[in-house]
């Protein structure tokens, strides 16, 4: 795929009223909801846009972020008493994200509202226990967390009619310090696993270097859930957005690029996995 011309048309394939997913290789994820100011009780819901895809050769494009056009907002309906809990417990939060198509932001919304405009698809969870608990502070202050490995996060895509398409989970298993995730259809089969590569056997292998993107980061790629063998060039990774969302806005933006063969339930699926990577690694980092 050539890189996407910023500031040109959407193309037609990604018209979200009458999306080809045959032909969409991926998309941008950003966040739209600062959280320059989140502490304590104010935790708001995190609303993200999305955009057409930019592949490597275009990242260069990422200081231009905001030219891109965007064709759906992902709107968050979580209780005022779950955002503020994610702090201790990462993902833990009973929430809704609604995928609008176009633009316009219908603002707040209450608990249990259905936003007004063309809802895509939706991912969702009840309640869970988090990534990880926190259980107190150490001498210097810095938190004690202790891993849970049972009910943990999970988001699942549903289409506008409410008919489930997948299923994003997280993943605990004898390595808690790599994170990981499943990625099952409707029928609640493994399709991919998402996790990045390994050093020494236990940790994530950082990736440094890279045009428009983040100096040092961690890209997930999509694995074969057996062999644990990547799939093409599929993944999901966080890029730079510049100094000032990085900084001051404390804003972060996903690449999703799809493997080769992915279904249309497994490309929107895949969607709620990057709001699943966000919510359950991300978001504590702003914190």
């Amino acid at each position: 795929m050539q890189p996407y011309a910023v500031g040109a048309g959407v193309p037609a394939q990604y018209d979200m009223t009458n999306a080809n997913w045959s032909q969409i290789e991926g998309f941008i994820l950003r966040q739209k909801t600062s959280e320059c100011c989140t502490c304590c009780i104010n935790q708001p819901n995190i609303d993200f846009t999305l955009h057409p895809y930019v592949n490597k050769e275009g990242q260069k494009l990422m200081k231009s972020a905001d030219e891109l056009p965007t064709i759906a907002l992902i709107k968050e309906n979580a209780s005022f008493c779950g955002r503020c809990y994610s702090c201790c417990a990462p993902g833990s939060r009973a929430t809704k994200y609604y995928v609008l198509a176009g633009a316009n932001d219908p603002g707040k919304l209450e608990v249990g509202q259905v936003p007004p405009g063309q809802v895509i698809m939706t991912h969702e969870k009840e309640w869970t226990c988090g990534t990880t608990q926190l259980i107190g502070w150490d001498d210097s202050g810095n938190g004690i967390r202790c891993p849970c490995c049972c009910c943990l996060p999970y988001l699942e895509t549903k289409d506008a009619n409410g008919t489930l398409l997948g299923k994003s989970k997280w993943v605990c298993d004898a390595c808690p310090f790599i994170p990981k995730w499943s990625v099952e259809d409707a029928q609640g089969q493994a399709q991919y696993t998402l996790r990045p590569d390994v050093c020494c056997g236990c940790c994530p292998e950082i990736k440094c270097g890279g045009s428009g993107a983040r100096r040092c980061r961690i890209p997930f790629y999509l694995r074969n859930p057996e062999t644990n063998d990547k799939i093409g060039d599929g993944q999901i990774s966080d890029l730079w957005l510049g100094f000032k969302n990085e900084c001051c806005h404390k804003r972060n933006m996903y690449a999703i690029q799809y493997p080769p063969g992915a279904t249309d339930a497994m490309k929107k699926t895949l969607i709620g996995t990057a709001l699943l990577v966000d919510i359950t690694v991300f978001e504590q980092e702003q914190d």
